[in-house]
């Protein structure tokens, strides 16, 4: 991504509770957007898959858990950083596709999507700051 802004380093030194901030609302963004792709794609049979989609962040989990679910994913070691998952087994056939069946992407555009919220967020904080 040419545009793509990333002085994360240099800005979360500065102000960590912010940027902190800025991650949790990004993987929050990104289970939406997850989410939403999932309807659009009409990929909605029992409901599972949808209410499979979860984030970890350093605050904690909203995994659901379940018969069927895929162990949950191993927290963030900080506040700096988020997980956005998908618990449901066979998420990963209808993100990609099999020999048999056309993938329909619901997880990347999603992920893609909160990859520009997380950019316009940093870049206000690094504006606010001035040179970064």
């Amino acid at each position: 991504m040419a545009d793509s802004f990333n002085n994360w380093q240099k800005i979360a030194a500065q102000v960590p509770g912010l940027t902190s901030q800025v991650v949790r609302k990004t993987a929050m963004d990104a289970k939406v957007n997850i989410q939403s792709n999932i309807r659009n794609n009409d990929q909605v049979d029992t409901g599972f898959m949808l209410g499979s989609v979860y984030v970890v962040t350093d605050q904690g989990s909203d995994y659901q858990g379940g018969d069927k679910a895929l162990p949950e994913v191993a927290g963030p070691v900080d506040d700096q950083t988020a997980m956005v998952a998908v618990a449901a087994s066979y998420a990963i056939y209808q993100e990609l596709g099999t020999s048999r069946m056309t993938g329909r992407a619901f997880f990347t555009p999603g992920m893609d999507e909160a990859r520009r919220s997380l950019d316009a967020g940093m870049k206000l904080i690094a504006d606010k700051l001035g040179n970064v």
